[in-house]
């Protein structure tokens, strides 16, 4: 699993970096749903209302956002589901302080892994996790064929946390195949080695086998040109910004992040990478009948 260094490595730049390029209202740093929006902000809210759907939330929900980022999510439930309460778990002191910065009573927000957070007192009537299972296993832990046993831990950690009727909205980058290129193995390796140290992608036959006797795929899209588009996206951004961004945080900071969303785009756009959000269902314990 990438560690706390690993992901403070990229997301604690400063968080006033990330909204000179992200959308104004969620600064949601994952793929928006571009199917009938206009512009960045719609094509996030429209994907946190899929995902929102997907975990089945309910006016009074007691929903815990896994990878909360900084806290669109949580600001969304609690904006369009009356009496709901949302917790957050995230791994980066940045984004830690800028939720708790938040004074809604109807938001908390804790600076830990999923493996670190007990069972609580109240369990959770929906979980929610967009853009954190990339995280979750090693390059090691592929390498080794240990990833499964890592997202069968999460699975079960889910199964502890939340009511029998909980479900699960998961967000999720998946590898489709093996790189066809130079250049494919090129832009992989630079996100791996460069952007997300410690993490690796998982493969959608991993999460299948990861949920058996866990969990069903109840609904589910695939995606990933979609996120190609929120990538250039964020580099028109990114570059309308170029000079503050260079006065700010120099050139190489600069540098790095286009060459960063261009190998990327480029991934998703050959179907090397996609994108892929589930709805997953507690599976219904068998009955035999005498």
């Amino acid at each position: 699993m990438a560690t706390k260094a690993d992901i403070e490595h990229h997301y604690d730049v400063d968080n006033n970096f990330f909204a000179l390029f992200l959308d104004k209202k969620y600064r949601a740093y994952s793929c928006g749903v571009w199917k009938s929006a206009v512009d960045l902000d719609q094509a996030q809210a429209h994907k946190l209302d899929r995902l929102c759907r997907y975990a089945n939330v309910q006016s009074g929900h007691h929903v815990i956002d896994v990878g909360c980022g900084w806290g669109g999510l949580m600001k969304h439930v609690v904006e369009k589901y009356p009496d709901t309460h949302v917790h957050g778990l995230t791994l980066s002191t940045e984004q830690f302080k800028y939720v708790k910065g938040n004074p809604d009573p109807k938001l908390s927000v804790e600076l830990s892994a999923w493996q670190e957070y007990p069972a609580p007192e109240r369990k959770f009537d929906a979980i929610i996790s967009i853009g954190a299972f990339e995280h979750f296993a090693s390059f090691e832990d592929h390498a080794a064929s240990r990833q499964r046993d890592v997202y069968r831990s999460f699975f079960d950690w889910c199964l502890s946390i939340s009511t029998s009727s909980a479900q699960i909205g998961l967000q999720t980058i998946v590898i489709n195949r093996a790189p066809n290129s130079i250049s494919e193995l090129r832009d992989s390796r630079y996100l791996l080695d460069k952007v997300f140290p410690g993490s690796a992608l998982p493969a959608i036959s991993d999460i299948q086998a990861a949920i058996i006797d866990k969990y069903e795929i109840s609904s589910v899209r695939r995606i990933g040109l979609d996120y190609a588009r929120t990538l250039s996206e964020w580099n028109n951004r990114l570059i309308l910004n170029e000079g503050n961004i260079i006065e700010c945080y120099g050139q190489q900071l600069f540098d790095h992040y286009r060459t960063y969303f261009d190998a990327a785009r480029r991934c998703f756009e050959t179907g090397y990478i996609d994108l892929y959000q589930a709805s997953l269902s507690r599976v219904k314990p068998l009955r035999i009948l005498s």
